[in-house]
């Protein structure tokens, strides 16, 4: 409630100095609330700024201190800005950028609304699923471990070196494993049931037997090997208990297809390429101290 540098935009002309607002702006018209240094702090302004506000916070403002308190801090932005705005701050080039980067920001956020309808998924689709994946809807328990990396390649010919020596994926996932976590345990991921990882990680690792290696699996967080060293058989949940489930696992994954489509499209038409030599030669900043490690394949 205290940051509203936004709202001191409304109260002033591009580049001029303050002045009264005239009736016809932009929530500039009803009972005046306030004035201070030749403006006019209006009903229908402050209205605007409780529409724009989460519902737990309206509720907030429903105690006459804390409406006060509210109107003293648009106040405060306005005389705030104003000061700032005569130090030349308004012209600040570091301003521009981050005002640059956020206007960028809110036009893709728009962009991107127009493809989060997720799709409608019939009983019979649940069904279908529901019988083509019947070990996802099971009690079962299994205890594997993976190795993840960033690209496809890598993978693949991890993949080749730990099915010639099953005995070493653990000592291979403690030098490569980019999930730094369950690499020191050589890639040790412990005992879970379903539900606990993503949806593909979760298809390839419960379709494994004991002593089964997985072939690579792409999720969310890259490339997967999974190895599963323990099993115990559970029993099927019926449909209907895992019905509802089941559809909002398709309807995400829909929606995420939708969204990946539209993007790959979208590369495709741009004709995009990138110098593979050129990023190679970039060097990211090495972590902050304390950074937490990437997530691993359940994304915690």
């Amino acid at each position: 409630m205290l940051l509203l540098a936004a709202l001191a935009a409304g109260c002033r002309q591009e580049g001029g100095a303050p002045e009264t607002q005239s009736a016809t702006a932009s929530g500039d018209t009803g009972e005046v609330i306030a004035t201070y240094k030749g403006l006019t702090l209006k009903s229908d302004r402050v209205s605007q700024e409780f529409e724009r506000l989460p519902a737990p916070s309206r509720s907030y403002l429903n105690s006459p201190e804390r409406k006060r308190q509210f109107i003293d801090n648009m106040v405060m932005n306005d005389l705030l800005y104003d000061e700032g705005r005569k130090a030349g701050y308004d012209k600040d080039p570091e301003i521009d950028r981050q005002v640059s980067d956020l206007r960028k920001r809110l036009v893709v956020q728009r962009v991107m609304r127009q493809y989060q309808t997720p799709p409608t998924i019939s009983d019979e689709q649940a069904r279908a699923h529901y019988d083509q994946n019947s070990n996802l809807y099971s009690t079962t328990q299994i205890h594997a471990s993976h190795i993840l990396v960033k690209d496809e390649d890598t993978a693949r010919s991890i993949l080749t070196e730990v099915k010639a020596n099953p005995e070493k994926f653990a000592d291979v996932a403690r030098e490569k494993s980019t999930d730094s976590v369950s690499a020191r345990k050589g890639g040790d991921l412990g005992t879970f049931g379903a539900g606990r990882m993503v949806p593909e990680f979760e298809r390839a690792a419960f379709a494994l037997k004991p002593g089964e290696i997985s072939d690579v699996v792409k999720t969310q967080y890259g490339y997967h090997i999974v190895l599963v060293t323990e099993r115990k058989e559970g029993e099927l949940k019926p449909f209907d208990q895992v019905k509802e489930q089941i559809k909002a696992s398709l309807r995400n994954k829909g929606l995420q297809d939708q969204v990946q489509g539209h993007f790959d499209q979208l590369k495709k038409d741009a004709d995009v390429q990138v110098n593979e030599d050129a990023l190679a030669r970039l060097k990211p900043p090495g972590p902050t101290p304390g950074q937490a490690p990437p997530p691993g394949p359940s994304g915690h």
